[in-house]
């Protein structure tokens, strides 16, 4: 009985290949986006978990509220790791790294290697984080002052094929480190990604300087609330002292002015999704985005289902009396419901094997645009293949049940005698699935287009500064630093080359905050400062609001003078700022060193959009390690050029190396521009299928309303007031599905764009526009098959009833 339905199955498909084609298409696309999402949600939510006891690592940070400058920072201070190690009885051990946000040259003899990713951490640091070692050991790895970790691929390209452990490399020209172990690259992935690991077993006990991650492990047995709370309380008694003699007010007065302060504990395993903190080692992914592509997937696969079911219910008039003659022969409805199904089954096993075509050609692309690197056949194909094959059964099912239920219940003696009808309540639902699939639809449109507004929108916001031809270049060795005020003239002597400076960080980079004083006022306001040089506004192009900027003739390194952005000024809400005098506190003491405020420039962006302007203030510095040059449009290549020759001469032991600073500001958006990129090309996968499902019904309306369309064109009808009686139904469904879309749509982008701290207001047009091309959709599909009827011959259509 089987081999008889997969028979006739088969048959089928055959003589309805047209029919069969779409079906299958529509299922195997559906399919497609499905294994997508989950190849990415595994890939998304793999993060950590190769560590050894991850779900016992935990990462600290701060949360504070100071003088109305808010933090929330995965940061913590040097002796921390330290005092978890000593302190506490439930931790298994503890490790600090603090990374080091240069690329750094690294020399072997005669063989030099850029190494981008390095960090400085403690001896204790392999013990929380299990990497493999091919050489040496994690127990005595990292324990002489001088000892260095190297991954494989750095030790090959420093070392070739030789064993590198005990030899010998040169840091930047500055400290020769020995060789002490070689691990392989983790076997997932992790919220960092380090190249080189240095000893570093230095620290100072100071609890309010905040420049390190420590990583915690707690005991098997351990208590987390406990823990938590008694982290808590010794940790507040340590920062009392530092209170008192840096901010010289004691803890209680500090919080009694309305200051905040309170130490966090992450889980390792939820900072990859779930940690939008400052100071992130580097960007990590947003679990929006997981649950965005769910939804997408589910739409995608439900549109392709309901397809499925209004295909086949077009079809049923030519396989009515097929049924009749079944079930006079002796066929029961639960032999004809197998038939169905098992037809619906096979359509998507067919649909499926396709899909594992269209995966594997659309994931270089996919790749591509969400910077992955997520292959089909990786260490969970198993779980890939068994999750497509049970969603694959389930939505066989799912999809025939309608057109098996329905089409099994027609009655054979009315079947026969050509008395097929509809039921209202089959009509009902074929029209509510389509309101449903033009609801998901016009839903994608309207985000898609809010999407790219909000991107848009942060392209052409005003910045402050214009980076379009300024290149930035690390500076790395100290006869650089120091002199590099007395060759730029070197430099200028280009005409194309309008501008040089340097600066300790530039849009694009973390920044730094430090404690500052306004005089005669005892309250303390952290501020974020940056050291710059002379021409920085210049080369920026920031524009100056009031007083004067830095002059080479005026000032001096020994002696302070600040420039205050706009939020500063707001911030420390004084009137006539330019002129005041402003300390800075300096040394371990808690000594203040006072300048005079001399300027005050327009609020430009360091960070991206995700995060308010920050209260900024600029001091000059002699000693700071990026240059920066800007260059005329015409000639950039051959000006970059002239730069690299120059400055080889001045630095040859360090080849140049630049980035454009747009670029690197621009990096910052890459994430929200990829989310957009892809929810685009799955809006339009769901719009084409959605089509598919609207000429399904339209099809199977046109062939129900036959007769009737033949006895209008006897009568006179013409093919436009046919066409018209056939598509004003379909806008009306249409419309209907606008009705929901419109508040579930508002609803999700307000939630979107609540992570922007600058943001568009919530537009009317995207929903107007998603509304007129979901009926031009609707027209375009509808008219196509009214067309059709309407240039049938009513002698065909009466001979038929």
């Amino acid at each position: 009985m089987f081999k008889n339905y997969i028979k006739v199955a088969f048959r089928t498909l055959n003589k309805n290949r047209v029919y069969a084609t779409i079906n299958i298409l529509g299922l195997a696309l559906g399919l497609t986006v499905t294994i997508l999402v989950f190849l990415f949600i595994k890939d998304e939510t793999s993060y950590e978990k190769h560590w050894d006891g991850y779900e016992r690592i935990y990462r600290t940070g701060i949360k504070a509220d100071m003088m109305g400058q808010k933090m929330n920072a995965p940061v913590s201070c040097s002796p921390m790791a330290n005092a978890f190690r000593t302190e506490f009885t439930d931790v298994e051990t503890a490790t600090r790294v603090q990374t080091i946000n240069q690329e750094i040259l690294m020399r072997h003899e005669q063989n030099k290697v850029y190494i981008q990713k390095g960090a400085r951490v403690d001896s204790t640091f392999f013990k929380v984080f299990d990497y493999e070692f091919i050489h040496g050991n994690a127990d005595a790895a990292l324990k002489e002052t001088n000892a260095i970790v190297l991954t494989e691929e750095s030790a090959r390209k420093l070392f070739g094929d030789k064993n590198a452990l005990g030899e010998i490399v040169n840091y930047d020209n500055r400290q020769d480190y020995v060789v002490r172990g070689v691990v392989k690259d983790p076997k997932g992935h992790a919220h960092f990604q380090f190249d080189m690991f240095l000893a570093d077993h230095q620290y100072q006990n100071i609890w309010m300087n905040n420049g390190w991650y420590t990583y915690v492990k707690l005991k098997e047995d351990a208590s987390f609330d406990a823990f938590k709370a008694e982290m808590t309380r010794n940790f507040m008694k340590k920062i009392e002292p530092d209170v008192e003699r840096f901010l010289k007010i004691t803890a209680e007065e500090f919080f009694a002015q309305g200051n905040a302060f309170e130490y966090q504990l992450q889980p390792l395993k939820d900072i990859h999704l779930h940690s939008k903190m400052d100071f992130e080692i580097k960007q990590n992914g947003d679990i929006i985005y997981i649950y965005v592509f769910i939804g997408i997937a589910l739409l995608v696969i439900l549109i392709a289902g309901i397809n499925f079911m209004n295909l086949s219910t077009a079809r049923s008039g030519k396989r009515a009396k097929e049924v009749g003659v079944r079930k006079v022969s002796g066929a029961s409805r639960k032999m004809l419901i197998t038939q169905f199904l098992t037809e619906s089954v096979i359509q998507s096993f067919i649909a499926l094997f396709l899909a594992f075509i269209l995966v594997e050609l659309f994931l270089p692309g996919f790749n591509n645009i969400m910077e992955t690197n997520i292959t089909l056949f990786n260490d969970y194909l198993g779980k890939t293949v068994l999750f497509a094959l049970l969603v694959t059964l389930v939505y066989g099912l799912f999809a025939g049940s309608y057109p098996a239920f329905f089409l099994s219940a027609f009655q054979p003696i009315s079947v026969l005698k050509g008395d097929l009808t509809k039921t209202k309540g089959g009509a009902l639902l074929r029209k509510a699935l389509v309101i449903i699939q033009f609801t998901a639809s016009t839903i994608l449109i309207i985000g898609m287009i809010i999407i790219f507004k909000q991107i848009s929108f942060l392209h052409n916001k005003d910045i402050g500064f214009k980076g379009d031809q300024v290149i930035v270049v690390p500076l790395q060795t100290d006869p650089m630093t120091e002199n590099f005020r007395n060759y730029k003239d070197i430099f200028l002597k280009n005409s194309n080359v309008l501008s040089v400076t340097r600066a300790s960080y530039y849009p694009g980079d973390n920044p730094n905050q430090s404690m500052f004083a306004l005089e005669g006022r005892e309250e303390q306001l952290p501020l974020w400062n940056m050291e710059v040089d002379y021409d920085f506004f210049k080369t920026l192009d920031i524009e100056l609001l009031e007083g004067r900027k830095f002059e080479i003739e005026k000032e001096s390194d020994s002696i302070p003078y600040f420039i205050l952005n706009e939020t500063a000024v707001k911030n420390l809400n004084i009137e006539n700022a330019v002129g005041r005098r402003l300390g800075r506190y300096t040394g371990n003491d808690g000594s203040l060193q006072y300048g005079n405020i001399i300027g005050i420039v327009k609020d430009f962006h360091i960070e991206g959009f995700n995060q308010p302007i920050r209260p900024m203030i600029l001091t000059i510095e002699k000693n700071v390690w990026f240059a920066s040059f800007k260059i005329a449009k015409n000639d950039m290549n051959a000006t970059i050029d002239y730069i690299e020759t120059e400055w080889n001469k001045l630095e040859p032991t360090h080849p140049f190396r630049y980035t454009f600073l747009d670029q690197k500001f621009g990096a910052l958006l890459r994430q929200q521009e990829n989310f957009g990129t892809m929810f685009l090309f799955l809006t339009i996968l769901a719009i084409i299928i959605s089509a598919m499902g609207l000429y399904g019904l339209a099809s199977y309306t046109a062939e129900q309303r036959t007769k009737e369309i033949g006895i209008r064109k006897v009568l006179g009808a013409s093919v436009s007031q046919i066409m018209n009686m056939l598509t004003k139904d379909f806008i009306k469904l249409v419309l209907v599905a606008n009705i929901f879309a419109w508040p579930i749509t508002y609803l999700l982008a307000k939630n979107w764009l609540s992570n922007f701290s600058y943001q568009i207001d919530m537009p009317l047009l995207p929903y107007v526009f998603a509304t007129l091309l979901a009926l031009i959709i609707a027209l375009i599909t509808v008219s196509f098959q009214a067309y059709q009827s309407a240039n049938s011959d009513p002698v065909d259509a009466l001979k038929y009833e």
